[in-house]
C-alpha cells in the first residue's frame, strides 16, 4: 500500500510538470509542486545518475594500481600474485592465486589462510614466512590482478540477482539497483556466516560517516528496506532534494539538516506541507516555530516560499504580448505582476515595456479599482517625473487598451469608408468590407501609408488609405454619351418648336 501511494504520487509529480511544459509559457504552475526536485535514489544520496556512478561488471583497468596504493584493499578470490625469493644460489619463482575462501597455496611452504586479510598484512605475511624458511632469501610479493566475486541483492530493487563486483567495491555501489521507494537509511549486509548489520547510506554519503560504507565482502548479501517516509523540500532552501527522516524528526530539523538551512531570501512564515491523502490533496501553510513541532510523513511535498512570493500583485491585461516570438496581437493578453509596496502604474510599464505590441494605445491606460477606473498618464513612463501616476494596490487591474487604428477605401467601391485595422490582412480584406469595386472600377489600386508614402508591402499598415482607382475608358464613354443624349434633347426641341411656328 505504502509502495501504491509513492507511485500515485511521483505519476501525478511527472503529469503536472508535462502540462506546465505543454503550456507555453501562459501555464502558471502552483509552488506546491515541487516538480524539480529528482526522487531517485541515486539523487536522493547525491550520487547524481546511474550512469555517473558506473559500471560494476567489471574490474578497472587500474585495479592492480588501485590495489597497490589502497591500504584497504583485501586479499579476494581470484587475485594473483608473484613470488619470487632465493634458495641458496637458485632464484625461486611462483605464481600464486586465493580460491573461493581466499587460501592461497605457497608450495612446499604452507596453505595460508588470507580470509580478511589486507593486500598489506598479507605480503608482509607471506614475506616473513618465506624468511623463517629460507633465511637472507630476500622475498617478494607482487599482486599481478585482482579477482571478482558475487553478491546477491535483494528487496527494494527491480529483481533480486547477483552482481559481480571487485575488492574495493563499496556498499554505496550498489544504489544504482535499488529501486525509488528502497530506504537510504537501513541498508542491511547479510554475512556468509549468517551474522548481519544495517547501514545508513544517507550518512554515509551526505555526511561521511566512513562505518556506514563498508566494502563488500565474498558471499554477503545486500537487502534494500523499503523507505519508511520520502520527503520532497523544495523553495527558499540551501539544498532542495527528496530526503527520507528518521523516525521522529521534525520538519524544521530535516531543513537544517538535509537542506542547509533557509536562504536569506526565505519567508519564514509561509512554509506549505501539502500531501495526496485518501485520494485528495491535503494542504498546511505553518511558520517556522509550527515547523519544528511537525513531524513530517510519507509523501509531504514542502515548500519554502521565497519573500517575494508573499508580495502583493495586480493583474495587467489588454494589448500586451503573452506568447513567445508574438509582436502583435489581437486578442487580449493577461499576467500577473507582482509590485513591491509602494511601485506606481509608471514603474510597472517601464518593467513589462518588453510585452508592450504595435497596437498597446499608451494614450489611455487605467487601472480599474473596484469598479472604478483610474485614467494613468503614461506619457512620463519612461521618466521618474510621476506627473499622473497612480500608486498601485493589491486586486488592482492595470488595462493597457487596443488602440484604434483603421484603414481608408475610396475610389472606385460601391461602398468607400474607414474600416477597423487588422493586423496583417492584404487590400483586398478591406476592399470587400467597402462592398467590393464598382462598376466603373478598373480594379487596380495604390495604398498610401499615413503620411502619404506609397506602399509596396502586400500587407496593408495601420491609417493607410487604399485607392481603387477607375476605368477611364468606361468615364469617357459615360460623359460622351451623356453629352450626346443632351444634344439630343435641344435638337428635338428646335424641330418641335419649328414645326408649331409653320403653322
Amino acid at each position: 500500500m505504502k509502495k501504491t501511494r509513492m507511485l500515485i504520487l511521483l505519476i501525478l509529480m511527472i503529469s503536472v510538470a508535462a502540462v506546465s511544459a505543454s503550456a507555453n509559457g501562459l501555464f502558471i504552475q502552483s509552488p506546491l509542486y515541487p516538480t524539480s526536485i529528482d526522487y531517485s535514489y541515486v539523487s536522493q544520496l547525491g550520487l547524481g545518475t546511474a550512469v555517473e556512478v558506473g559500471n560494476l561488471s567489471s574490474v578497472p583497468a587500474d585495479s592492480v594500481l588501485q590495489a597497490i596504493g589502497n591500504a584497504a584493499y583485501p586479499v579476494t578470490p581470484g587475485d594473483r600474485f608473484a613470488l619470487s625469493y632465493s634458495d641458496g644460489k637458485s632464484l625461486i619463482t611462483l605464481e600464486l592465486q586465493a580460491d573461493t575462501d581466499c587460501k592461497v597455496n605457497i608450495p612446499s611452504v604452507a596453505v595460508v589462510d588470507a580470509a580478511g586479510m589486507t593486500y598489506r598484512d598479507f605480503k608482509k605475511y607471506v614475506e616473513n614466512l618465506i624468511s623463517t624458511y629460507y633465511t637472507f632469501s630476500s622475498p617478494q610479493l607482487t599482486i599481478t590482478s585482482c579477482g571478482v566475486f558475487s553478491v546477491r541483492i535483494s528487496g527494494s530493487v527491480s529483481y533480486a540477482r547477483y552482481v559481480t563486483v571487485w575488492g574495493l567495491s563499496r556498499l554505496s555501489d550498489l544504489a544504482v539497483y535499488a529501486d525509488d521507494f528502497a530506504s537510504t537509511r537501513d541498508v542491511i549486509m547479510v554475512l556468509r556466516d549468517g551474522g548481519s548489520k544495517s547501514y545508513d547510506l544517507y550518512k554515509a554519503m551526505r555526511e561521511g560517516s566512513a562505518d556506514d560504507n563498508p566494502l563488500l565482502v565474498p558471499g554477503c548479501e545486500v537487502v534494500f528496506c523499503e523507505a519508511s517516509a520520502i520527503v520532497g523540500i523544495g523553495g527558499a532552501v540551501r539544498k532542495p532534494g527528496a530526503y527520507q527522516p528518521v523516525a521522529g524528526e521534525s520538519l524544521f530539523g530535516m531543513l537544517e539538516r538535509y537542506c542547509g538551512g533557509l536562504l536569506s531570501s526565505a519567508d519564514k512564515d509561509s512554509i506549505t506541507v501539502s500531501n495526496y491523502t485518501d485520494g485528495a490533496f491535503t494542504v498546511k501553510t505553518m511558520d517556522s516555530e509550527a515547523a519544528k513541532a511537525y513531524i513530517p510523513v510519507n509523501g509531504d511535498m514542502v515548500t519554502v516560499a521565497y519573500s517575494a512570493q508573499s508580495m502583493p500583485y495586480v493583474t495587467v491585461t489588454g494589448a500586451i504580448a503573452t506568447g513567445e516570438g508574438t509582436s502583435t496581437i489581437s486578442a487580449a493578453g493577461k499576467v500577473m505582476y507582482q509590485f513591491i509596496p509602494g511601485e506606481t502604474a509608471q514603474q510597472l510599464i517601464r518593467n513589462i515595456a518588453d510585452l508592450l505590441i504595435e497596437t498597446s494605445d499608451m494614450s489611455s491606460v487605467y487601472v480599474l479599482r473596484d469598479g472604478a477606473r483610474i485614467m494613468v498618464d503614461v506619457s512620463d513612463a519612461l521618466t521618474t517625473s510621476g506627473k499622473g501616476d497612480v500608486v498601485l494596490q493589491q486586486g488592482d487591474t492595470v488595462v493597457i487598451p487596443f488602440s484604434q487604428f483603421t484603414v481608408t477605401v475610396t475610389g472606385a467601391v460601391n461602398s468607400p469608408g474607414s474600416f477597423a485595422y487588422m493586423p496583417d490582412r492584404g487590400a483586398d480584406y478591406y476592399i470587400n468590407l467597402a462592398k467590393g469595386y464598382s462598376a466603373d472600377s478598373s480594379r487596380s489600386f495604390k495604398i498610401v501609408d499615413r503620411e502619404g508614402k506609397k506602399v509596396t508591402s502586400d500587407i496593408v499598415p495601420a491609417d493607410s488609405t487604399i485607392i481603387v482607382n477607375r476605368n477611364n475608358l468606361t468615364t469617357n464613354l459615360a460623359i460622351v454619351a451623356s453629352v450626346l443624349s443632351i444634344v439630343s434633347t435641344v435638337l428635338t426641341i428646335i424641330i418641335n418648336g419649328h414645326t408649331i411656328s409653320t403653322f
